[in-house]
């Protein structure tokens, strides 16, 4: 890869002198692993970059798609890791406590991934007496909690996750529906906060590489799916130096750590 790169940069070189040279490369795979919960994911990066010589600086094109099977395979241990309600006596009155996740998928709808989770419930009422919390069980019975998530930039040179929109959750006994409900406002908060903090604490995100002479900017990035495999699609552009050009391409026939 290190002569590959050098090659192709020593043809942009040669032909510096023209505004229109140019040159398409195809990079990858690379894996890139990223943190998820605690769970570390090697995700296969693909990209495709076309290179403009202008004034002395190459402009970068870049189209990248990372495969998120690893994300997929792990569907069930990453749900198991999100904040569900366990508190039977978080406020007065009815209350719901999550009490097993049974099963979990990841899929692309449109360009947000949505995690759908299944398991079992139990819905608390909660009451003081004489200063102390008593809880009553009211019912039991299973859950489905679907929770959409989106890719952001929390800066230009950065792809990160977080909740988008709100939490949406289904049971089968109307009491328990009717109780989900009245409370799902406070549960979307619960998951939007809970989980915000959860992925940021554990830096599920991945950066431009470091490279002096490198300024690359991520224009757009969104989940697709292609068949049953969940897809990350993202595009970048900016500019670099020769030789940051050159580190560039030598990155990608690594591991990223």
């Amino acid at each position: 890869m290190r002569s590959t790169a050098k090659s192709l940069v020593a043809a942009l070189l040669l032909s510096g002198g023209l505004s229109q040279a140019a040159l398409a490369v195809e990079i990858g795979p690379t894996t890139v692993s990223v943190p998820v919960f605690g769970i570390p994911l090697d995700v296969p990066v693909r990209a495709s970059l076309d290179s403009k010589s202008e004034a002395g600086t190459l402009l970068l094109d870049l189209a990248l798609t990372g495969d998120l099977k690893a994300l997929q395979d792990n569907a069930l241990a990453i749900a198991r890791k999100l904040p569900y309600p366990d508190d039977a006596c978080a406020r007065k009155g009815p209350n719901l406590v999550v009490n097993s996740i049974d099963s979990a998928a990841i899929h692309a709808q449109g360009e947000t991934a949505v995690i759908d989770v299944t398991g079992k419930v139990t819905a608390w009422g909660c009451a003081k007496v004489l200063g102390q919390k008593i809880k009553t069980k009211i019912a039991s019975d299973h859950i489905a909690i679907t929770i959409p998530v989106e890719l952001y930039t929390p800066t230009p040179q950065q792809l990160a996750l977080r909740v988008k929109g709100e939490a949406t959750i289904k049971t089968r006994d109307p009491q328990i529906t009717e109780i989900a409900n009245a409370l799902v406002g406070d549960l979307n908060q619960h998951f939007t906060v809970a989980v915000a903090k959860a992925l940021d604490e554990n830096k599920a995100r991945v950066s431009v590489p470091s490279i002096p002479g490198l300024d690359v900017k991520i224009e757009q990035a969104a989940f697709a799916q292609d068949q049953d495999r969940l897809l990350i699609k993202a595009k970048a552009d900016g500019r670099a130096t020769s030789a940051a050009f050159g580190a560039l391409l030598g990155l990608a026939g690594q591991k990223a750590p």
